[in-house]
C-alpha cells in the first residue's frame, strides 16, 4: 500500500477510490493470492518481470489451482447488479488478453 501512497496524488486517489488505486488494489489481491499459493506449490503459477508493460505478469495451467479459485471468486460476484452470473463466464475478464 505504501508504494502507491507514495505516488504522486497517491493519498488522494486511494481516499477518494480512483480507478487507479482501485486498479491497483485488484492486481495485489490477485498477485498475494497466486504468491501464497505458489508457496505451496510452484508449478501451480508462475510470476515474472513482462518487459512490454514494464510490470509483473502471471501465467498459470488454465485448468490449474489457480485457475480454478479465481472462477470461483469471480462467481461469488455474479448476479449482484442483476446480472445473470451464467451471462458471462469470466466476468472481471481473468483470463481475456
Amino acid at each position: 500500500m505504501k508504494f502507491f501512497l507514495n505516488r504522486i496524488n497517491g493519498k488522494e486517489k486511494f481516499r477518494s477510490g480512483d480507478s487507479e488505486f482501485i486498479n491497483y488494489y485488484k492486481n495485489c489481491c490477485l498477485y498475494n493470492l497466486v504468491y501464497d499459493m505458489m508457496e505451496d506449490n510452484a508449478a501451480c503459477a508462475k510470476m515474472y518481470w513482462d518487459e512490454s508493460t514494464k510490470s509483473v505478469a502471471l501465467s498459470f495451467p488454465i485448468r490449474g489451482k489457480v485457475a480454478q479459485v479465481l472462477t470461483e471468486v469471480a462467481a461469488s460476484f455474479g448476479g449482484l447488479d442483476g446480472e445473470d452470473p451464467d451471462e458471462d463466464e469470466d466476468p472481471f475478464s481473468l483470463f481475456s488478453q
